[in-house]
């Protein structure tokens, strides 16, 4: 008994780490207000109250699965959207569509009024209809995540 002790000791010790921990340290999110915040805000600067509407936010991984399953085009097995990073109330990317204008014009639009990394006009996929889709986190989270716009 002493023998399988020593050996367990000598082995070193049993380091246990948090996935959750890991998954925020790789993909850091805006401190200074919730995402959220400043996704509405702008949109409402650019577009104007009442004139666009958000069809997608935060996607927990089963979610994301859930779409890859009915052929909605999302991102492919093993990548992370940037939909599932962040939270509920801060996701990395968002999904919106603007009244009365195409979504490649609203992306232009978006684009020249800056504060989001990037923006991409999509067609229809899943139970979307054409739309925009607004990343929320820079580059540096992007490429730790091996995420990609979906």
């Amino acid at each position: 008994m002493a023998l399988c002790l020593a050996t367990a000791a000598a082995a070193g010790t049993i380091q246990v780490v948090s996935a959750g921990d890991e998954f925020r340290a790789a993909h850091p999110r805006r401190a200074a207000r919730g995402a959220g915040d400043d996704f509405r805000s702008t949109m409402d600067q650019v577009f104007g109250p009442g004139r666009w509407r958000q069809t997608s936010g935060y996607r927990s991984q089963a979610e994301e699965d859930g779409l890859r399953r009915q052929g909605a085009g999302t991102v492919a097995p093993g990548r992370i959207s940037h939909h599932s990073i962040g939270g509920p109330g801060s996701p990395g990317a968002y999904d919106a569509v603007v009244d009365s204008m195409s979504p490649e014009t609203a992306a232009a639009k978006l684009r020249g009024a800056g504060g989001f990394s990037r923006v991409v006009a999509e067609g229809a996929h899943g139970a979307q209809g054409p739309h925009l889709h607004i990343e929320l986190t820079g580059p540096p989270a992007r490429a730790a995540a091996g995420a990609v716009a979906d």
